[in-house]
């Protein structure tokens, strides 16, 4: 059986979309409000999983309760 190759930047079929989004909120590490641009790439069973953001989010010691990024998941 082949398996399916992808190129950088491309997805295959049951891996979902990529989509930037753009949330706001409370960040607890810098104390104040924030927005944060994220990529983020949406499963065909509806499960979402952050690949990147411009904040710290899975370094922070926030990460696991942040409430801003919970917005997503």
């Amino acid at each position: 059986m082949e398996e399916e190759k992808t190129q950088p930047g491309q997805t295959s079929a049951d891996e979902g979309d990529v989509d930037e989004m753009f949330v706001s909120g409370f960040c607890k590490m810098q104390n104040q409000s924030r927005m944060v641009i994220c990529e983020v790439r949406t499963r065909n069973d509806g499960t979402k999983e952050i690949l990147s953001s411009d904040c710290a989010w899975g370094k922070c010691e926030h990460s696991r309760t942040c409430l801003l990024m919970g917005q997503i998941q």
